[in-house]
């Protein structure tokens, strides 16, 4: 008998509060996150652990249930444990302050309801029609919010909503906004927008900066603490100001909106023209599992991109991490949990598992990309990834060191020469070709003549289908607040496995090797892409 192992918390004395514990504990660790600087006085249920579980074993467990622990019950099962260790792990955790760990850590929740929309007409009708809906309140953290026709549209449908009572808050980076699109400075000037919802009485947080200088930031965070923002908002700045040096690099990425603490809409589009549009796509057509209007843009400078709504507890999730973020800026305290934010109402409504995922610049480890690795190494059914920028090395190092058995059952979807950056195609074309021989299969999207901004992950194994703002580069890992969510539930999965089809029955699926760089380092523009890859 190990020893300590009497002195053990019975699994049917665990409170909600420690069967989360655990999870979360257990999670952190498997990503390699530092426990012992997150958590006080943690070393001995850390020795357990290291002691216990064959760590590759169980990494490839976790991934096989999808990536992430989301109930206390998987973890019997996991490798190295048992009922009586786990019971004695409790007992190392009960008396432990987790409440760091937890705000770091994916937040899951049962019984939502998600509906996928793609391209701009469902996107822009999806936004408008939930904002239409708001009685209490909108929290809307956006990167972009373009002064075009779409973005008006929005921003009326805010003042009504104001109008109405409703109290509305809104993130938006002004100064990444401004540099507009399509050669067009005038679609980025937001604050003329600004300044109407502003006179409605809308609530609104510049992001271009997202952090405070270093000398102020000892005297801020008090004055932050004495308004009421909390100890683990102030924690996660903390990281935020260690890393960062000056936030010109920093972006806040993220894509969300929750409203009245029943409903969220996010995904991977910001608001404005290239993304919401009402022109029809070409080739539209239903799908017949769930009604989504497929498509290919109909304009060259319309986006390929989507969302999700949720309807359930995952919008309260969605709403902590709005806080945070909000408080830390400047807005004013609010209380997720109060009851005008987060009503008690029955929320069953419907049969999703829903896991939200965040990170931030000086993530302690980045949950997200440790996600979008596990699923590529431990790949054992169809594995799809779809998205826009695959200029990550450490995505690149993971898929070159898979097997071939794993690598036929990846398929990458990519608009590997109608991009918006340029060095994507130089980070495709000299990473792939070894994968390629393997067997991972890669399709085009720029067949289509349009950019695609969608960003979605399927796993057919576990019926998990991740999608959010990340995308896979080096910006993404390491710069930038993100935000994604893992859905796992057979129905939606094989939904989404016909939306994502059609993707890649438009993509040109690439046959000749030819097409990706044997000799990379012969190549110039390799260089180039090593240069720029941490800022693009």
């Amino acid at each position: 008998m190990e020893r300590g192992c009497m002195m053990k918390i019975s699994v049917n004395n665990w409170t909600n509060t420690l069967k989360s514990n655990m999870v979360n504990f257990i999670n952190y660790y498997l990503s390699k996150g530092p426990l012992l600087e997150v958590v006080e006085r943690c070393d001995e249920a850390v020795k357990l652990l290291d002691r216990c579980i064959p760590f590759n074993e169980a990494a490839k467990y976790r991934q096989f249930l999808g990536g992430v622990f989301t109930s206390h019950l998987q973890l019997i099962n996991l490798p190295g444990m048992n009922l009586g260790r786990l019971e004695h792990l409790a007992y190392l955790l009960k008396g432990l302050n987790l409440n760091k760990l937890n705000v770091l850590t994916p937040k899951t929740t049962s019984n939502n309801e998600v509906d996928a929309y793609v391209n701009g007409p469902d996107c822009l009708r999806v936004f408008i029609d939930e904002i239409n809906k708001a009685e209490r309140y909108i929290h809307l953290s956006v990167m972009l919010f373009f002064n075009d026709k779409s973005g008006n549209q929005v921003a009326e449908a805010l003042i009504h909503a104001i109008e109405r009572g409703v109290i509305v808050r809104l993130m938006v980076d002004y100064g990444v906004t401004a540099i507009g699109y399509d050669k067009s400075l005038a679609v980025g000037r937001f604050e003329k927008i600004a300044e109407r919802l502003e006179a409605a009485g809308c609530k609104i947080v510049d992001t271009f900066h997202t952090c405070y200088d270093k000398k102020d930031w000892p005297g801020k965070r008090a004055e932050l603490a004495s308004k009421g923002v909390p100890e683990s908002a102030l924690s996660i700045q903390d990281y935020v100001q260690e890393e960062t040096t000056i936030d010109l690099n920093v972006i806040n990425h993220r894509k969300f909106m929750v409203i009245d603490g029943i409903t969220a809409v996010m995904g991977s589009l910001n608001i404005g023209d290239q993304y919401m549009y009402e022109t029809a796509a070409e080739g539209a057509r239903k799908v017949q599992a769930d009604s989504v209007n497929q498509g290919i843009p109909g304009k060259k400078e319309q986006w390929h991109d989507g969302c999700f709504r949720i309807r359930g507890a995952a919008s309260f999730s969605l709403n902590e991490i709005f806080s945070v973020q909000w408080t830390v800026l400047g807005g004013d305290v609010f209380n997720p949990s109060d009851a005008f934010y987060f009503p008690d109402i029955n929320r069953n409504f419907g049969s999703e598992e829903c896991t939200i995922f965040s990170s931030f610049p000086g993530n302690p480890v980045n949950l997200i990309q440790d996600y979008y690795l596990s699923l590529i190494k431990y790949a054992a059914d169809e594995t799809i990834i779809i998205n826009p920028y695959l200029i990550d090395q450490s995505f690149w190092d993971q898929l070159q060191n898979i097997s071939k058995e794993q690598s036929r059952h990846i398929a990458i979807c990519n608009p590997l020469y109608v991009n918006d950056l340029l060095t994507n195609r130089t980070a495709v074309r000299s990473n792939m070709y070894q994968p390629f021989l393997k067997g991972v299969s890669f399709y085009d999207y720029s067949e289509t003549g349009r950019f695609s901004h969608w960003k979605i992950a399927y796993d057919k194994r576990s019926n998990c289908v991740f999608h959010g703002s990340y995308n896979i580069n080096e910006r993404s890992a390491c710069h930038d607040f993100e935000l994604g969510v893992l859905i796992k539930g057979k129905s939606f999965a094989q939904k989404m496995r016909k939306i994502i089809d059609f993707d890649l029955s438009v993509s040109n699926k690439i046959t000749n090797e030819k097409e990706f760089f044997k000799h990379p380092l012969l190549h110039p523009s390799t260089y180039i892409h090593k240069i720029t890859k941490g800022i693009t």
